[in-house]
């Protein structure tokens, strides 16, 4: 009795590479962005920190400051005013933001541009905060982050912009 040969035709084998090829050309735009080092690491971090301030001062109907340290890079969260003995849940310990972006300056409308010592970015129990921009550099790019008074959703620009720019 004769035995049925296994295995597939070289056409067959021909047609699953080729069906598979048009998936990963189909499906690679979308994944790019998990294979490739994403470059917005910074500013997506930035953005969640300060989303995170503005919702945890209404949530706790207490103030927080965003703080920059624009010399070492480090920023951290505070509350006012401070309870002696009780945790703070949600504070943002001092650390350098991920994804090698640098803050440059921290801009506000009337006290102008801070590029060197501190600046401070304070959000309110009523869901008001301090306007201001946080420029951001990296690998020879520029992004400006805005935060508005009264808006709870922050904008990202690509380059620096003031706030003389007309798409403010």
């Amino acid at each position: 009795m004769a035995r049925a040969a296994g295995g597939y035709t070289l056409l067959e084998l021909i047609v699953v590479v080729a069906l598979m090829g048009i998936v990963l050309l189909t499906a690679l735009p979308r994944l790019e962005g998990f294979l490739v080092e994403d470059g917005r690491k910074t500013e997506r971090f930035l953005l969640a920190a300060l989303q995170t301030a503005r919702e945890e001062a209404q949530r706790t109907q207490r103030t927080r400051s965003v703080h920059f340290d624009l010399e070492t890079g480090l920023l951290w969260e505070t509350v006012h005013p401070p309870r002696e003995k009780e945790p703070e849940t949600g504070l943002l310990a001092p650390r350098v933001p991920p994804g090698g972006g640098r803050i440059l300056a921290v801009e506000f409308p009337r006290r102008g541009r801070v590029t060197h010592g501190r600046a401070e970015i304070r959000f309110f129990p009523d869901g008001t905060s301090d306007r201001a921009l946080i420029h951001v550099s990296r690998n020879e790019q520029a992004t400006s982050l805005l935060v508005e008074t009264f808006l709870s959703r922050l904008k990202s620009f690509d380059g620096l912009v003031g706030f003389d720019d007309p798409r403010l």
